[in-house]
């Protein structure tokens, strides 16, 4: 009896930790949220503390059994990559996602994948161009590559249909997010370190949440790099077929 009590208090005592964790690294986020939008720090200070503090959200989510607080802080950390300014629509969006974070740690039971997909494609998205005249569609792409080159090409045609993409570069990391929020679409490169993208496609293809979600390889390579991949898998080559290839996955996939 006193074993299983120690174990409990030991559980609370944890959480609390984490709590208090998370709401300190939020604190860090909305302070320099704060001080950029008042013009008492420059963006690229802001830009450089908010992504020290949700690199540090995104461990102690996966670390405390909260990956809730992971998933929100990917997206976050995706929304700021290759943000150079914050403008006041930006630091308004980003307070959402803070928002959401801070809710979840208060939480007493977790949010299932249903629930998990609701919360998560609320969340805002930044788009690299103008989307007035882009019809904003309820259409989730996970893009898994490590180069940010492909990454801005593939994220502005996608983005160009209405679609929402998120970007990991780590194709391990990929696996945990596609399982517990499987998109509607998964494209990876061909080339990647520690799993290539004919192997990480294969394994979602093996995974029962993902084994028929919608899948494209990108790649530059010659058929060679193709050995090993399942049927029914798309292909986009990053060449001057890029665009038709693009369009015909989309077609493949139902998406568009």
């Amino acid at each position: 009896m006193t074993e299983r009590q120690d174990q409990d208090d030991l559980a609370e005592q944890l959480i609390v930790e984490f709590r208090d964790d998370v709401q300190d690294r939020l604190g860090g986020i909305y302070a320099a949220l704060g001080s950029v939008a008042e013009g008492q720090i420059s963006a690229t200070d802001a830009l450089r503390d908010l992504r020290r503090e949700i690199h540090s959200l995104k461990g102690a989510g996966t670390s405390y059994g909260y990956p809730i607080i992971s998933l929100i802080a990917q997206r976050m950390d995706t929304f700021v990559q290759g943000l150079k300014d914050l403008d006041s629509k930006q630091i308004g969006q980003l307070h959402v996602f803070a928002d959401r974070i801070a809710e979840m740690a208060e939480r007493l039971a977790l949010p299932d994948v249903t629930e998990t997909n609701q919360i998560i494609r609320a969340l805002p998205v930044r788009y690299e161009f103008d989307i007035t005249d882009v019809e904003v569609r309820d259409v989730e792409v996970l893009l898994v590559t490590p180069n940010k080159l492909v990454a801005r090409r593939v994220t502005t045609e996608l983005g160009a249909c209405g679609f929402k993409v998120n970007t990991v570069s780590d194709p391990i990391e990929a696996i945990g997010i596609a399982v517990r929020m499987p998109p509607d679409m998964v494209i990876a490169s061909a080339v990647m370190d520690g799993l290539g993208g004919v192997d990480l496609i294969r394994g979602l293809h093996a995974i029962s949440v993902t084994e028929t979600v919608p899948m494209a390889l990108l790649t530059s390579l010659d058929a060679d790099s193709l050995k090993g991949m399942p049927p029914g898998t798309a292909v986009v080559r990053l060449g001057p077929s890029f665009q038709d290839d693009i369009a015909a996955a989309i077609t493949q996939a139902n998406l568009g």
